[in-house]
């Protein structure tokens, strides 16, 4: 399968503590949603190896070469250890599915599986359905979500329309598999609402990416207001009163500022309890490690989004 692929992990964290942050706050006690990347298979569009990246049977973090399935193994049992309950699938490239659901289900996992929509478009995504019915073979009791895409409207690899109709035969296929759990895609909130009318019908629920640091005029000390707010408005965009979610946000440690949002190891720290305190069981933070495959974007931040080091 071509590139743009890549794996992370989602978690709750019931219990978990965020470094640094007292108790008396309650964080610890909250609800956590995590993005863990367990593996870095491939290039997303502004990663250095390209769109059409090749795999190997190895991983080096400076290239889109697969993990091991030793490497995937150990980073799945460092989910488990540190509280997580479930691990989010962007696709089912590098075996992912196998070798990703494997070790999780020996540590107690749960798993959000993804379809991955890169440039190549909608008609390349296919073989992942073939891939997931092929796999789960009809018990899906270990599958919480399937997620339909990544932003896939605001990167112009289909338009609202065709993603909706694409949601809609990915149920089909997966319901007559055997499959009744939730359905969903994700965009950017501007995104998803400029395509409401096309999407809401067909998602089970309503997902966005929801990055304060991307709004010039949001500290990191306001992060987590600025996402409770975000998730409020994202309530309104469908009918039905169905469950919203922020499933990738978090704050960079390293790059240029933003205007307000100053990215740093202080920031980051500051930036996810609030997050937590605000949103934390509605939010999937981004990300576990640092993604030193990807290019380093505009503003220099996009390798440093790991945060994984502050959950204990």
């Amino acid at each position: 399968m071509k590139g743009t692929l890549y794996a992370v992990a989602t978690a709750v964290l019931l219990g978990t503590a965020v470094a640094g942050v007292s108790d008396e706050h309650s964080f610890a006690r909250k609800a956590f949603q995590a993005l863990i990347i367990v593996d870095k298979a491939a290039a997303v569009e502004n990663a250095t190896c390209g769109s059409t990246a090749a795999y190997s049977t190895s991983y080096y973090e400076t290239t889109c070469a697969c993990m091991t399935s030793s490497a995937i193994a150990s980073d799945i049992a460092s989910i488990a250890v540190k509280g997580f309950s479930s691990i989010r699938l962007y696709s089912t490239d590098c075996d992912g599915l196998s070798v990703v659901a494997s070790a999780a289900v020996t540590h107690g996992l749960k798993l959000v599986l993804g379809i991955y929509i890169s440039d190549a478009g909608i008609a390349d995504a296919q073989d992942q359905i073939s891939d997931i019915t092929r796999y789960f073979e009809g018990d899906y009791s270990v599958v919480e979500m399937v997620v339909v895409g990544n932003e896939a409207i605001f990167n112009n690899y289909c338009s609202g329309a065709e993603l909706a109709a694409f949601i809609s035969s990915v149920k089909a296929t997966l319901q007559a598999a055997g499959y009744t759990g939730p359905v969903t895609t994700t965009e950017p909130m501007s995104s998803l609402q400029a395509n409401a009318a096309e999407l809401c019908d067909v998602l089970d629920v309503v997902g966005a990416n929801i990055h304060a640091f991307f709004n010039s005029d949001i500290t990191a000390a306001q992060a987590g207001t600025y996402i409770s707010s975000s998730l409020e408005e994202l309530a309104t965009y469908c009918p039905g009163d169905k469950p919203v979610w922020n499933l990738e946000t978090g704050w960079p440690s390293a790059g240029d500022a933003n205007g307000q949002a100053v990215p740093g190891q202080q920031e980051q720290q500051i930036a996810i309890a609030t997050i937590v305190a605000a949103a934390g069981g509605r939010s999937v933070m981004s990300s576990f490690t640092n993604e030193l495959w990807k290019a380093e974007g505009d503003l220099g931040v996009e390798q440093s989004w790991g945060c994984g080091h502050l959950f204990e």
